[in-house]
């Protein structure tokens, strides 16, 4: 799964720069199969449609992983300003009613454990690391890449490679 997806990744976004900005939103819940494609149109219709003071974006984005919204602009062309981001935010916060589900809470971790991705709350750390399933070597999705050749090379890392490793 995670290979497929890292492939959809680098699809997805080759026609965009590595320094091109991206904001990623976690979900506390997978996405189902029905989800995913809907949600995919509608990343789809926003980033067409995306401007910034009425000039339009150079922007893509999709649900990877079926946990994660990653939305991209390649700011060569036009700047994403405050106003645009607004837009996004009001977007994703659309999303989230939708949906009932929550993606802005920064403090999800998701990693890959034994049955397949995983996830849990940064204030339950302590309990993972305890139960023996999270460790240095734990592979983590790094939700705090700032840009396109971040997130290529380094969205999907050990933790003891990440913010995560004070922690263990």
């Amino acid at each position: 799964m995670i290979a497929t997806e890292v492939t959809t990744l680098n699809r997805l976004f080759e026609d965009f720069r590595e320094d091109s900005k991206i904001w990623i939103y976690t979900s506390n819940r997978f996405f189902t199969g029905q989800e995913v494609e809907a949600l995919n149109a509608q990343i789809a219709v926003f980033t067409r449609e995306w401007t910034a003071h009425d000039i339009a974006l150079k922007a893509t984005g999709a649900v990877l992983f079926n946990r994660f919204i990653v939305l991209t602009v390649d700011e060569s062309q036009t700047t994403a300003s405050g106003c645009s981001i607004d837009k996004s935010a009001g977007f994703i916060r659309g999303v989230e009613r939708a949906l009932e589900v929550n993606l802005f809470d920064r403090l999800t971790i998701i990693y890959e454990g034994t049955s397949g991705l995983e996830s849990f709350h940064l204030n339950e750390i302590k309990t993972i690391i305890d139960s023996g399933n999270f460790n240095l070597n734990t592979n983590i999705f790094d939700t705090t890449v700032l840009n396109l050749g971040a997130l290529r090379a380094g969205f999907i890392k050990e933790a003891g490679n990440s913010w995560l490793k004070r922690f263990i």
